[in-house]
C-alpha cells in the first residue's frame, strides 16, 4: 500500500532520533522505591518534553500519590491524538528493575552504548524500545498527513506490580467502552508472535526464625539459614512435580514455573549462626489452577517443616495477580495487530500466552481486549540489557501501520 510505504519512509527516517532520545531516556534513571529507587518523576518529565517537541501536545498527567517516590507521587501520562471514538490506546511503563550486580556490566547501565546495531542500557529494551517507537510512530502518522484516535500511555509501577500505573489510570475510568489496547512489552526475535493470554502471578516472602546462636555451639540455637534451605529445596521440587500440566498456548514456557529468587541478608560475620532467613518464590501458574489453593498448600508444608525443624515459616503474599480471560483472536485488536505484520512485516503471526505480567491481563481484567505484541531479544532484567535498533525501528512501522488503518 502506498500509505505504509510513505509511513515506512517517515519511520526509517527518524532512526538517529528514536536512537537519540531512547539513549537519554535510560540515562535518567526510573526505579520504584520498592527497589530503592526515587520513582519515574525525572523520566516522565523527559518524555512530556519529547511528546510536546514531536507535535504531541494533547497530554494528560494520571499521577498515582506515593509518599515515598520524588515529588510525592508515580506519574503516568496519557497524549491524546484525534478526536474520534473509540480509541486504540498502545501502553508502555516507564520504570525498570535496578541494574543488580554491576560487576555483570560491560558497560555502564545508565549510559547508553551503541555498537553493532544494539542499544546497551538498563530498559532499553524492557521498555524503552517499544515506548520510544510508539511515539515516533504517532509522530509519523501525523506527518503522513493523518490524525488518527491514538492514545499513548507511558505508566509507573509495572515491574512491581502496576498499583501505581495502569492500575491506577484504570481506577479513574480513562477507558471507554470500545477502546482497544495494544501492550508492547513481550515478544519474539522475529515478531511473530502476539500475546493474548497470561499466567497467574504469586510473588511469595517466606520468612524463618529460629534462635541465633555463636556457630560452634550450635546445639544452643536454631539455624534458620538450615531450616529455610530445607523448606526451600522441598516446596520447589513438590510445586513442580504437583502442578505439571502443560498449555500449548503458553510459549515456549507451556507449564508453571516456582523460582526461589530474592535473598535477604541475615547476619553479618562468618561465626553467628542466623536467627532469621528471609527469601521469595516468584510463581507464574497456569490459568487452569487455583492461585489460592497453591498458597494453601505451600503454608501447610511450612507448618510441617516448621514443626521437624523447630524454626517457624511463615509465608506471606508479596505481589498476586489473577489471570484474567484471554483476548479473543477474533477481536478487533488482535486482527488489526496481525493484519499490520503481514502488510509490513510479510510474516504470519501467531496467538500465544506467556509467563510475565503486563499491563495488559490489568486491561483484561477491565473487561477491554489486549494483545501483547514486540520483537525483541529477550534480554529483560539481564546484565548487559540492550535492544536491537532495527527492531525498535521495524515496530515502529508496524504501529505507524496500525494506527492509519
Amino acid at each position: 500500500m502506498e500509505a505504509d510505504r510513505k509511513l515506512i519512509e517517515i519511520v526509517r527516517s527518524s532512526e538517529k532520533e528514536m536512537v537519540s532520545s531512547l539513549s537519554e531516556m535510560i540515562s535518567i534513571p526510573a526505579i520504584g522505591p520498592e527497589s530503592s529507587g526515587e520513582g519515574e518523576y525525572d523520566r516522565a518529565e523527559f518524555l512530556v518534553s519529547l511528546l510536546r517537541e514531536n507535535g504531541i501536545t494533547s497530554i494528560e498527567s494520571c499521577d498515582a500519590p506515593d509518599k515515598k517516590a520524588k515529588k510525592g507521587r508515580r506519574p503516568n501520562i496519557i497524549a491524546t491524538l484525534g478526536s474520534g471514538k473509540p480509541f486504540l490506546w498502545v501502553i508502555s511503563h516507564m520504570d525498570t528493575v535496578p541494574a543488580g550486580d554491576r560487576s555483570l556490566w560491560k558497560t555502564d547501565p545508565f549510559n547508553a552504548l551503541v555498537k553493532n546495531g544494539k542499544l546497551y542500557g538498563r530498559g532499553s529494551e524492557d521498555n524503552g524500545q517499544s515506548l520510544i517507537a510508539s511515539l515516533y510512530a504517532a509522530r509519523a502518522a501525523l506527518q503522513s498527513g493523518t490524525t488518527p484516535s491514538i492514545k499513548l500511555a507511558f505508566v509507573s509501577d509495572e515491574e512491581l506490580g502496576s498499583e501505581k500505573g495502569i492500575t491506577y489510570v484504570a481506577s479513574k475510568n480513562k477507558f471507554a467502552r470500545g477502546d482497544e489496547f495494544l501492550v508492547p512489552d513481550a515478544g519474539s526475535r522475529t515478531g511473530d508472535q502476539i500475546e493474548i493470554a497470561e499466567k497467574h502471578s504469586l510473588w511469595a516472602r517466606i520468612r524463618t526464625e529460629g534462635v541465633q546462636t555463636h556457630a560452634s555451639m550450635p546445639n544452643t540455637g536454631v539455624n534458620a539459614k538450615v531450616a529455610a534451605s530445607r523448606f526451600l529445596v522441598f516446596i520447589r521440587d513438590y510445586l513442580y512435580s504437583r502442578y505439571s500440566a502443560v498449555d500449548s498456548l503458553f510459549n515456549p514456557v507451556p507449564y508453571s514455573t516456582f523460582e526461589p529468587t530474592r535473598q535477604m541478608a541475615n547476619v553479618d560475620n562468618v561465626n553467628t549462626i542466623p536467627g532469621t532467613d528471609e527469601f521469595y518464590i516468584d510463581s507464574r501458574i497456569l490459568p487452569s489452577y487455583n492461585i489460592n489453593k497453591i498458597l494453601s498448600d505451600v503454608r501447610s508444608i511450612a507448618e510441617v517443616f516448621t514443626r521437624q525443624t523447630g524454626a517457624k515459616i511463615s509465608v506471606d503474599v508479596f505481589r498476586k495477580s489473577v489471570a484474567a480471560g484471554p483476548t479473543s483472536k477474533d477481536s478487533l485488536i488482535s486482527v488489526k495487530t496481525a493484519e499490520a505484520i503481514r502488510r509490513v512485516r510479510g510474516i504470519e503471526p501467531m496467538f500465544v500466552g506467556i509467563g510475565g505480567g503486563t499491563c495488559a491481563n490489568i486491561v483484561r481484567s477491565k473487561g477491554f481486549q489486549a494483545a501483547v505484541w514486540s520483537t525483541e531479544d529477550g534480554m529483560a532484567h539481564q546484565p548487559n540489557e540492550y535492544s536491537v535498533v532495527k527492531n525498535m525501528v521495524a515496530d515502529a512501522e508496524v504501529m505507524a501501520s496500525m494506527f492509519v488503518s
